[in-house]
């Protein structure tokens, strides 16, 4: 393809950015809050600016979505009811009892952002939540969401609900002409489609091992996805199911943000995604 030798060098600089954060070995997260299994409906959806509160299962779990720019926004579903603004560093390990790592480099209600206002509508079977490049839409009757460019296209669509337990698993869908890169450093991969990453560091530089694991990846229909967490993850593009791509990450609650380009193109899809991440995170530490 003629956009790999330009998005191998975005590729590059992102793996750098992501170098030590999950330098940590594999372990399960379990926590406090009640709510365990899978979100089966949307009960209300109320905006308040660039944020709106929504109810799932008859109010037994809530979730906020955050817009930091028309085509940036944070999509946070926590059983506690917190929404804690920084994710959790784990303190199992050695040496990382006062660590303070962030992964974003600044807080969501930063001057950096424009904050654009909401907008809901109920569209009967639907709420549509939209700014002026992207739509989100969730299924009243369902709880899964899609979400769509400016033009109207679904650029990201659930095949199932939210799982949420010791594990939190998004699925999603795929299509035959659709490629997947991120990951961090995953040693001998480049484009992950029909395989499966660990977002994990495996301490390795062989071929198939991680080195340097980044809870981030993004897609050439045009959305990418960065997991607010430190914990170990896996990322399935389409191995166990040719038509559904599962991210599963070993906590107890659904993180993310969500980057959405309007570009035709697919080099300029990468440039939009990767210039939105880093706009979440901040510049890489070293020169690509």
């Amino acid at each position: 393809m003629k956009f790999l030798k330009k998005v191998g060098v975005s590729a590059l600089s992102l793996a750098t950015a992501f170098s030590t954060a999950l330098a940590i070995p594999t372990r399960p997260v379990s926590a406090a809050e009640e709510f365990r299994g899978q979100l089966e409906s949307v009960d209300s959806v109320d905006a308040n600016g660039n944020v709106v509160n929504v109810s799932y299962n008859n109010g037994a779990v809530t979730g906020k979505i955050t817009f930091l720019e028309n085509g940036i926004f944070r999509y946070n579903v926590d059983p506690s009811g917190e929404f804690e603004e920084y994710a959790e560093v784990r303190k199992d390990i050695p040496g990382w009892q006062n660590h303070t790592a962030t992964i974003q480099a600044q807080s969501d209600e930063s001057d950096k952002y424009s904050h654009p206002d909401a907008n809901v509508s109920d569209k009967g079977t639907t709420w549509e939540i939209s700014t002026a490049d992207a739509t989100i839409v969730l299924d009243k009757a369902t709880a899964k969401m899609s979400i769509k460019n400016k033009d109207g296209k679904t650029i990201m669509r659930e095949v199932q609900p939210l799982v949420i337990g010791n594990q939190t698993v998004q699925s999603l869908n795929t299509n035959d002409d659709e490629y997947f890169f991120g990951g961090g450093t995953q040693n001998g991969r480049f484009t992950h489609k029909g395989k499966s990453i660990n977002i994990a560091n495996e301490s390795g530089w062989t071929d198939g091992e991680v080195s340097s694991p980044n809870p981030f990846y993004w897609s050439t229909e045009g959305y990418g996805v960065l997991r607010n967490t430190f914990q170990d993850g896996k990322y399935d593009f389409g191995e166990a199911s040719k038509e559904v791509i599962a991210t599963t990450h070993n906590e107890s609650e659904f993180d993310a943000y969500y980057f959405v380009s309007n570009d035709a193109e697919v080099n300029d899809k990468a440039e939009t995604l990767l210039s939105d991440y880093y706009e979440v995170t901040g510049n890489p530490l070293l020169l690509p």
